[in-house]
């Protein structure tokens, strides 16, 4: 597995990413995107 599948994986076995078409999800930023990753969670490993 490449170091990008392996973090792909990881990802997706915390549950840190969400996709929501809609409504997508609103960035502090304002910028509206189908997906978000909580990093935070990524803290706990």
């Amino acid at each position: 597995m490449s170091t990008q599948q392996d973090i792909a994986g990881i990802l997706l076995d915390k549950k840190a990413v969400k996709v929501s078409i809609d409504p997508p999800f609103n960035w502090a930023s304002g910028i509206k995107s189908p997906v978000y990753c909580d990093n935070r969670l990524m803290i706990s490993l």
